[in-house]
């Protein structure tokens, strides 16, 4: 089993799936900004709660990920398009970008980035009403791409809180519509990816479908 850092652990899909991955028998390491946050982690022998702050250096960031022999990292913080340009930047890319640097510092074996559906359509963007959020998740991807670490990038459309279906629809970055995907069915799929060699070096757009999770790779 590995040990998994998850960036962005207090958010619903963050913290969805560090559950899933624990559920699976993987170490968990859930990262959290404040540690006033901690408390909010489910209670997991394989669930473990840890400081990561993304305002932080590249260099006291792989320090922690060397430190728990992080194996996998998943990177699904965000700042969702609220807080500004400014904060949108400081998570969404600079924050991005520094980790990767870490991972690349500490070996990680693989980068899952979430990302969103048209971070590659600038048409989405403008009509997305937050345009810098999705030139950020546009640059950061690219540089994942250019880092040399295994990446995957998850590109999931607007995201819900219904039930898990198991299934997704992949898509292009240029068919991005109206269409949606649960946070459940997101957090499935970087499990799936986080357990699947062929995941590496992938990028999947999708919604809501009928493909299962367990065969997308």
């Amino acid at each position: 089993m590995a040990n998994i850092l998850v960036i962005g652990a207090h958010g619903k899909v963050g913290s969805l799936a560090a559950a899933d991955l624990a559920a699976t028998g993987d170490h968990v390491y859930a990262g959290f900004r404040d540690p006033n946050q901690f408390d909010d982690l489910a209670t997991e022998d394989r669930l473990n709660p840890v400081l990561f702050d993304l305002t932080k250096s590249a260099d006291e960031m792989a320090k922690i990920m060397t430190d728990y022999q992080i194996d996998q990292v998943v990177f699904s913080a965000g700042a969702g398009g609220m807080g500004g340009a400014e904060r949108t930047t400081e998570i969404d890319l600079d924050g991005a970008v520094k980790s990767m640097e870490a991972a690349k510092k500490a070996d990680v074996q693989q980068f899952v980035m979430v990302s969103a559906a048209g971070a590659d359509n600038r048409a989405v963007w403008v009509k997305s009403g937050i345009y810098t959020y999705f030139m950020m998740k546009h640059y950061a991807d690219r540089l994942l791409q250019q880092s040399g670490l295994n990446y995957t990038i998850l590109r999931p459309t607007t995201l819900t809180d219904e039930a898990g279906t198991g299934t997704i629809k992949q898509i292009t970055d240029q068919e991005v519509g109206a269409g949606t995907v649960s946070r459940a069915d997101v957090a499935a799929m970087i499990v799936a990816a986080l357990h699947d060699d062929k995941a590496m070096h992938r990028i999947i757009t999708f919604e809501q479908g009928d493909e299962n999770i367990s065969s997308v790779f």
